[in-house]
């Protein structure tokens, strides 16, 4: 692209600066050569941490007969919250790793059909409160939200950390009445959509709401057993 400027200097007098609308236009105006520099290709912020040395060496270790699939979430994991605090032949356990309670990777891989057919290995829990009410809906949902009330928890078993992400998410609008059932699914339906064609999704790369603290919930004594006296023994 050529950029032109015409150059006239304020003290040229009035009849010099009519001449110079004369002369050629190579010698009355000053010429700049633009390049255009193309920009990268943007990377979606929730793109895959690609897995360490170290971590692909723990897996080879502690995991080589897990699916192949599993074996590299466990090392993109090991990657991003480090050494896992526990772990056996079927599962391996991080606690109050990142926004997450706890994160277990399991090797047994269960099918999971909704929105679209996968493998859920994954379970990321963090402390919520669920009224009673809600439990039901949230069952609708998604079934692999998983609430246990009397340590305060909820949780999302998925094939991926960015699914979890989704599923709670939507679970906390669920709960506070920002979608009802239907629309809950979907929506989640709608962003596992756009992730399977790898468009960028707020949704799928944090929590968007804040974990609870003291979500305890430890019921109370049935009035059968009060009337007993119904201390633990």
């Amino acid at each position: 692209m050529k950029v032109f400027a015409v150059v006239v200097s304020m003290a040229v007098p009035l009849g010099a600066a009519m001449g110079l609308a004369l002369l050629p236009a190579s010698i009355s105006y000053a010429q700049a050569e633009v390049k255009s520099v193309p920009l990268p290709s943007p990377t979606p912020s929730n793109a895959p941490q690609q897995p360490s040395t170290e971590s692909i060496a723990w897996v080879q270790k502690h995991a080589a007969s897990w699916p192949e699939k599993t074996r590299k979430l466990a090392a993109q994991l090991i990657t991003k919250y480090g050494v896992p605090a526990t772990s056996t032949d079927r599962e391996i356990t991080w606690y109050g790793n990142g926004p997450w309670k706890r994160t277990t990777l399991f090797k047994e891989e269960l099918q999971h059909n909704f929105a679209n057919a996968h493998k859920d290995v994954l379970e990321q829990a963090v402390n919520y409160t669920v009224p009673v009410d809600k439990l039901a809906p949230l069952a609708q949902f998604n079934g692999s939200i998983v609430v246990n009330r009397t340590r305060g928890e909820m949780s999302s078993l998925s094939d991926s950390e960015d699914t979890n992400f989704l599923a709670l998410n939507v679970a906390d609008e669920l709960i506070r009445g920002e979608r009802n059932v239907e629309q809950a699914r979907t929506y989640f339906a709608q962003i596992i959509r756009a992730k399977m064609i790898h468009e960028p999704e707020k949704d799928l790369q944090a929590l968007k709401f804040k974990p609870g603290a003291m979500t305890a919930d430890p019921d109370e004594l049935a009035p059968l057993i009060r009337h007993m006296g119904g201390a633990e023994k």
